[in-house]
């Protein structure tokens, strides 16, 4: 069994160094850092020639400059209940039971925790477009605590040493979800199916305050079953515990390209 998870662990990590190079179509990242495409469940991001992996109270950075012998550099302490970790820019986005955090990462061996938004005990992947971030709730059996809350939650994440919420939509059962360049908005919501929304944002007129809005761009798709998943180049990539579907997007109504068990 340990064999396999190397096996397992070493092929996911290859798989995001092939797809490092940055761009604004990244699903986890833009700009110039080259940061790699992981899904928002996934508790490794990298950017630029840095691995981060978390666990429950630690942040580890590894070097990555020669992806045939990487090599650790540092560990950071982080919040004891973190679960997912997505790196956008030039900050790392850690999502936890508790809350989000931001962490500056400017210097990539020494990423420094400038804010945070708290939330009730929930779990909580995370993932970040412009100065936008989306966060699922979910009350499922792993959480910590059976909290009720089932929502997908955004925050104004302009000034990332403050972070505040926008909006909270209500959902049956988030999971996983992803944002691609465009601002379109991809939702794990058990049940209730794979949902996709076309997200706004606008400054309001009178106040001048940010405000945003999630404009449904098809029916949710109840015949996928989706745990996580990755917008790329208007490819979605789905997976759950049984199988990869690779989506295309370019179109609404969205159409299956093949499935991998």
């Amino acid at each position: 069994m340990r064999t396999l998870y190397t096996v397992l662990t070493v092929l996911a990590i290859s798989l995001l160094i092939q797809a490092c190079g940055g761009g604004s179509g990244s699903a986890s990242g833009g700009g110039t850092t080259g940061t790699g495409k992981g899904g928002s469940m996934a508790r490794f991001a990298i950017r630029g020639e840095n691995l981060y992996t978390v666990n429950r109270d630690a942040m580890r950075i590894f070097d990555i400059s020669e992806p045939s012998h990487p090599y650790p550099v540092a560990k950071v302490q982080v919040p004891f209940d973190v679960e997912t970790l997505f790196a956008y820019k030039s900050y790392l986005y850690v999502g936890g039971e508790s809350g989000v955090y931001i962490y500056d990462a400017n210097i990539s061996t020494q990423p420094t925790e400038i804010g945070k938004f708290t939330h009730i005990k929930s779990c909580d992947p995370v993932v970040v477009h412009d100065d936008l971030a989306f966060v699922t709730l979910n009350n499922g059996s792993t959480c910590r605590l059976n909290s009720g809350a089932n929502t997908l939650e955004i925050l104004d994440i302009k000034n990332p040493t403050e972070p505040k919420l926008l909006k909270t939509i209500p959902m049956w059962s988030p999971k996983g979800l992803g944002v691609d360049a465009n601002g379109t908005l991809f939702v794990c919501d058990g049940n209730a199916g794979l949902k996709v929304f076309g997200v706004t944002k606008y400054d309001h007129n009178d106040t001048n305050e940010t405000r945003v809005s999630l404009e449904p761009l098809q029916k949710p798709l109840l015949d996928v079953d989706c745990y996580d998943l990755i917008p790329w180049q208007k490819t979605l990539y789905v997976s759950n515990h049984q199988d990869i579907r690779i989506i295309d997007y370019t179109h609404i109504p969205l159409v299956e390209l093949s499935k991998i068990k």
